[in-house]
């Protein structure tokens, strides 16, 4: 038979068997001892029952021996010959029915055999001799015993041998059933002890082969499973419960392999998306750490230089356009750094619209500062050419702040956070420029944060206040009111110009704070310069991006502006603020046109904008920036160009306001062309409210 066609028990089924063969075992040791038991039982009774039917018969035979022999039956029966009496013949005849008695009483003890039958017989047949003689009157001799006695005495005699014969043939049944009883307690004992020998033996083999030989393997295949070796497969070719098991245990090893591979496969994963990019697929911040920190930490020493590049005008692009076209546009730019990358350089997103490039720069320190500048060059190259997407080319420029390390770096953010503060330079010189740390940058921008710690205490401290610069009506040569302007006085570092502590309200979300106090100050101060004045001034207050994006702060604005005590008020919006996102731009300043607060649109001339443009919003006043009024007296073009511009606004219905004339040459050219109002030194700086108060004093009396 074959291994595959071969009878395979399940551990039940094998169990079954073995209990079967068990009390098959268990039944013959029953049988065995049943049988030694019943014999045992057997030579009891046969002993017991000889013993009382050899008893009982010996005792028969003694009483009869003294009933027939002399002084007895006989000894009565001569005397009653002798002497014929009664009395005689009734103890003879006592003595022959005792006599008789006892031959029943032989022979009713136990089944007789055919030779004390005869013998009964012929004791029997004597006794009635020998009574029929003497009743019969025939002479008996006491000294000689008739012949019928003689023969009974035989008889009985032969009975004594016949009993004798019986417990000899007893004795022999009893050692013969003794001899049956040890073969069958050594025959069926040996049996019984041989078939209990074989079935424990096919149990103690067959647990080990079954039980004990696969539970060792379920062990084994167990620790390699926590182990985690799950290349090899659990072989587990048996049918039975421990199989299955052994079966599912190797499923468990399929299926934790596969969720192990999966998990490889998701930790591979999330490692990546964790130093990576999702948008552009860069390296990212953590990344660049990592990087800077094993090359610090491995005791590299090599120079290299950080490239800090930021986007200009992204927001721009990504408010107005939306921020699909400002995703893609940043994947692009990703792309087009990482073409350009050489040997030994590497890029990475920050995020927003920040990247960075590293340069493993030569060793020679000499030119580390050129191969630096030269990298940011290209990179500075590669963003003149416009980016198409979705059918439209987009130019964007990019400021970069660049830091080296010279192999003595201390750590990774520092030598980031030096990049970050030559870009905060670049930012600062116009942008669209690179600039190289150095330790005054550094001083610079702890100037900045400070100014940044300090900004929303200064407010409260009166420490930031409003100054105001007259507007001059330039034909009528009047006061028309004011632009209220920011300043601050630092209590330790003095005077802070607004260039630079407003880019740090814009960024952290004070300058709402900033401009409300900016709003109250010019209502509250206006309706003090009016009171001076006696005519209706006005004040232009500045809308910034930040503010102009919040609708809570406009919804404030609006809300403020709407009062009485706020009239007078004008709202100024630079041109490049409102073309960053027009329609919603356009929205939000129908909502203070709908109050009649009248807008000025600022630092004209600066942006990409056209007059026909602009006349889709509702402003009021358009301020030419002071670098179209700079130059305007030595150049023909220029002062054509302005003429222009005036005209084209009053053909709109916009009044013109030239900021920064600061010759009186400008302002009569300005008012001949039919500029309505100038502004700047030649008139007056931005002036304390107090020094206003005495402006509008001078020029009103």
């Amino acid at each position: 038979m074959t291994a595959r066609n071969r009878i395979r028990l399940s551990i039940v089924q094998l169990r079954a068997v073995m209990s079967v063969a068990m009390a098959a075992g268990v039944l013959t040791l029953l049988v065995i001892g049943l049988s030694v038991v019943f014999e045992i039982d057997q030579v009891t009774d046969r002993w017991q029952k000889y013993e009382l039917e050899a008893t009982t018969k010996l005792d028969a035979l003694a009483d009869l021996r003294i009933q027939v022999g002399v002084g007895s039956v006989i000894d009565y029966a001569h005397q009653y010959q002798l002497h014929r009496d009664q009395a005689h013949l009734n103890q003879m005849q006592e003595g022959l029915r005792l006599a008789k008695a006892n031959l029943d009483a032989y022979r009713l003890v136990g089944t007789l055999t055919p030779q004390e039958d005869q013998a009964l017989n012929e004791v029997a047949a004597a006794l009635d001799s020998l009574g029929n003689q003497v009743m019969s009157g025939t002479a008996i001799s006491i000294d000689d015993s008739p012949a019928e006695l003689q023969a009974a005495a035989q008889s009985l005699a032969r009975l004594d041998g016949l009993i004798a014969a019986s417990s000899t043939s007893l004795a022999q049944a009893n050692v013969d059933g003794l001899n049956r009883l040890r073969q069958l307690a050594i025959i069926g004992g040996g049996a019984g002890l041989l078939v209990m020998a074989l079935v424990t033996g096919a149990v103690v083999w067959n647990t080990r082969r079954r039980i004990v030989a696969p539970l060792e393997k379920l062990v084994g295949d167990s620790r390699r499973l926590a182990a985690l070796q799950l290349e090899d497969a659990f072989d587990w070719p048996g049918h039975d419960e421990l199989g299955e098991l052994g079966r599912t245990l190797d499923g468990a090893r399929r299926n934790l392999r596969e969720l192990l591979a999966e998990n490889e496969e998701k930790t591979r994963r999330l490692a990546h998306q964790a130093t990576h990019d999702p948008l552009t697929g860069l390296p990212n911040r953590a990344k660049l750490i990592e990087w800077l920190g094993d090359r610090l930490a491995g005791g590299q020493k090599s120079a290299l230089a950080l490239l800090f590049l930021d986007l200009d005008g992204f927001k721009t692009i990504n408010d107005s356009l939306g921020h699909s076209i400002g995703d893609k546009l940043l994947i692009a730019v990703g792309d087009r750094i990482s073409a350009l990358l050489r040997a030994g350089e590497r890029a990475v997103r920050l995020g927003g619209d920040e990247f960075v490039v590293i340069v493993d720069l030569a060793n020679n320190t000499s030119i580390e500062g050129q191969q630096a500048t030269a990298t940011a060059k290209r990179l500075e190259e590669a963003f003149s050419t416009p980016f198409p997407i979705d059918g439209m080319e987009l130019s964007i420029s990019t400021s970069i702040g660049v830091a080296m390390d010279d192999g003595h770096a201390t750590g990774a953010e520092d030598l980031l956070r030096d990049a970050d503060i030559a870009l905060y330079r670049a930012k600062e010189s116009g942008r669209g420029r690179t600039e190289i740390f150095d330790v005054a940058l550094r001083e610079a921008v702890l100037v900045r944060h400070r100014l940044h710690s300090d900004l929303d205490r200064a407010i409260d401290h009166q420490e930031i206040f409003v100054v105001y610069q007259p507007i001059i009506r330039l034909r009528e040569h009047k006061l028309a009111g004011f632009e209220a302007l920011i300043r601050w006085r630092h209590p330790e570092l003095g005077p802070i110009s607004p260039v630079q502590f407003v880019p740090i309200a814009e960024e952290t979300g004070g300058i709402i704070k900033l401009g409300r106090h900016v709003l109250d100050s010019a209502a509250r101060d206006l309706a003090l310069l009016r009171e001076k004045a006696g005519s209706p001034l006005t004040c232009n207050v500045n809308f910034s991006p930040r503010q102009m994006w919040d609708d809570g702060h406009v919804a404030e604005m609006l809300e403020r502006l709407e009062r009485p005590d706020y009239s007078g008020i004008k709202i100024e919006v630079t041109e490049s603020l409102a073309m960053s996102n027009p329609d919603v731009a356009r929205d939000i300043l129908l909502r203070f046109s709908a109050l009649g607060v009248p807008l000025c649109i600022d630092d004209f001339g600066t942006g990409y904008s056209s007059l026909s443009y602009l006349g889709r919003f509702p402003f009021n006043v358009l301020k030419l920036d002071k670098s179209f009024i700079t130059g305007i007296t030595e150049s023909s073009e220029q002062a054509r160009l302005v003429k222009g511009v005036i005209n084209l606004s009053h053909d709109l219905g916009l009044e013109v306001v030239a900021e920064g004339v600061e010759l009186e040459d400008e302002r009569q050219l300005l008012t001949a062309m039919g500029c309505d109002y100038g502004q700047g030194y030649l008139f007056a700086k931005p002036l304390p409210l107090s020094e206003a108060v005495a402006f509008v004093e001078r020029w009103t009396a």
